[in-house]
């Protein structure tokens, strides 16, 4: 059959030169379909991989912008929020620099490419054809509008939702000593309802708007097939032009049936990204201003403060014209009832809150003169509620230390009381902490931030009732011990028990929000006021608690 083939070519070279034209057609659609799939190829490759370093980047700027804000910034933020923002709103975003980008670059080349060929074929049908697209046009920017509105409240309802199940997990213990997991289940669910219910919302809007995005097309179509079909009649045009009039217009379709997925990604990703600038466009309440001294690279520990006073944002006054000097070296104590404002007060000496300027000193400058990392790195702080990261107790003590050594960390262990315990662990200092630090008790938690403090070697240590956990003898082991070091530096002790701050220094009595009584525990025992009270009172459980 191939050598008849063969022979017929031979006896009749017009049906060769078909049969080569054909061939070359066919090679030259090949040759397309391989560009074309090595370019789809490439598209994806970069536009994705641009994506993901945009991703990567915005995602890295979005943490060191939290990292940024002043921690006064977070007591009303939630954290949930705070999640929602840094990967499902980021996540939206990349879509919009990926898929969108690419869908919208295929869709305008697709139509370009298909309208000139259309124009040059026959210019009244393709201008039949374009007649639905004013309409889509004004479609698409209601549609914009809505979902733009549907994907902020979408968005929000997930941040309630996490915010909830965080809130939970963290405080699950307490839910389970109230026996409410049945009502934290039935509100889980109805928060749960409400991103169903918003989902919902956005369903049925797709749903209305989608298919008119390949109806409205459609009539064009039906348009196009009869007045193409008059114009073949009248010798207007081919049969095959008009074939492949059709074809075209295929192409020409084609866009709108992706046009719904690229308008909803855009939308989701606007509303994302402004929920991300809500947040990079917060300025942070504490930083290196103009004046700071950069030549300042280390600081001695003498703190001063004058004509102090404090209020939080709400406008609740805090600390009331406190005039204090604290000598580098000495160890002073802070006394005070609950709210009088000691740890506020300590709050201001590392900016963790922001005094007013010419109010706090350290070693005789304005700590706003001060760069901040050479201020805050000279200054250890143990909270009465510590945190510990979900990492090895090695680690979490060594926090801050570039490179620490078995050594130092075991011998601030030992300062801290905690060494012995830790030899007891299985795994001693490779020991991995749960969330918070929850797999040890409490007494070990504060140790641990002690042995933390310690370890950075401060010039300034704050000790805010950092012994709340401990027991009354392994406070005065840790004491003893840290008699030595505070020899060295300046250090603040914040304490209800009496027995914690007799030996300071120094002694400043709180009683809301000013400074009612300094002096020697013997002195302040003689002027029989607020102080003296509290160590009469103290006195008396100890007896009672012997009985």
């Amino acid at each position: 059959m191939v050598f008849d083939e063969l022979e017929t070519a031979f006896k009749d070279p017009g049906q060769t030169v078909a049969s080569s034209r054909l061939f070359f057609y066919a090679l030259s659609i090949f040759g397309v379909a391989l560009i074309g799939g090595v370019t789809r190829f490439g598209q994806r490759r970069i536009i994705h991989g641009v994506a993901r370093q945009m991703e990567y980047h915005l995602r890295a700027d979005f943490f060191i912008h939290l990292q940024k804000l002043s921690a006064a910034y977070y007591d009303n933020v939630r954290t949930g929020d705070l999640m929602t923002r840094a990967t499902s709103d980021l996540n939206a975003i990349r879509m919009v620099l990926s898929s969108a980008v690419m869908y919208t670059a295929d869709a305008i080349i697709f139509f370009g490419f298909a309208l000139v060929i259309m124009l040059h074929i026959d210019t009244s049908l393709t201008l039949v054809a374009l007649l639905p697209y004013p309409i889509l046009a004004i479609l698409i920017r209601q549609l914009g509008r809505r979902l733009h509105v549907h994907y902020e409240g979408i968005q929000e309802a997930f941040s309630v939702m996490n915010t909830k199940v965080q809130e939970n997990l963290s405080g699950v213990r307490v839910v389970k000593a109230y026996t409410l997991e049945a009502s934290e289940i039935g509100h889980f669910r109805e928060l749960n309802q409400e991103f169903v219910g918003r989902n919902h919302q956005q369903i049925r809007l797709m749903t209305f708007f989608f298919p008119l995005f390949r109806f409205l097309p459609g009539i064009g179509g039906v348009v196009l097939i009869w007045m193409g079909g008059l114009h073949v009649i009248q010798e207007k045009i081919t049969l095959g032009d008009f074939v492949a009039f059709n074809a075209y217009l295929m192409m020409l379709v084609r866009p709108m049936i992706t046009l719904g997925f690229i308008v909803n990604t855009f939308e989701r990703g606007a509303a994302s990204m402004g929920r991300i600038n809500a947040i990079l466009n917060e300025n942070p309440e504490i930083y290196d201003g103009d004046s700071v001294k950069w030549n300042i690279k280390s600081i001695e520990g003498e703190i001063e403060f004058k004509n102090l006073n404090f209020d939080y944002p709400e406008g609740q006054p805090v600390l009331k014209n406190i005039n204090l000097k604290i000598e580098r070296g000495s160890t002073v104590a802070i006394v005070g009832g609950t709210g009088s404002g000691k740890s506020t007060l300590v709050n201001l000496i590392p900016r963790i809150r922001q005094a007013e300027r010419g109010t706090v000193f350290v070693d005789g400058v304005d700590i706003q003169d001060i760069p901040l990392n050479v201020l805050r790195s000279n200054i250890g702080v143990v909270e009465q509620e510590p945190f510990l990261f979900s990492d090895y107790l090695r680690n979490n003590i060594a926090y801050g230390i570039e490179t620490p050594n078995d050594k130092e960390i075991k011998a601030a262990a030992h300062t801290a009381d905690l060494l012995s315990q830790i030899e007891e662990f299985p795994e001693g200092l490779e020991t991995f902490l749960g969330e918070r630090g929850m797999t040890i008790s409490g007494g070990q938690r504060q140790r641990s931030a002690l042995a933390r403090a310690i370890l950075i070697k401060p010039k300034i240590l704050i000790l805010d009732d950092a012994f709340a956990s401990v027991d009354t003898q392994t406070e005065d082991t840790i004491l003893n011990r840290l008699a030595d070091i505070m020899k060295d530096r300046t250090t603040i002790l914040i304490s209800h028990r009496i027995s914690t701050v007799k030996a300071a220094d120094h002694i400043i009595v709180l009683d809301e929000g000013s400074i009612v009584e300094t002096g020697t525990h013997e002195q302040l025992l003689e002027q029989n006021g607020i102080y003296a009270g509290i160590y009469e009172t103290q006195l008396l459980q100890e007896e009672l608690e012997e009985l």
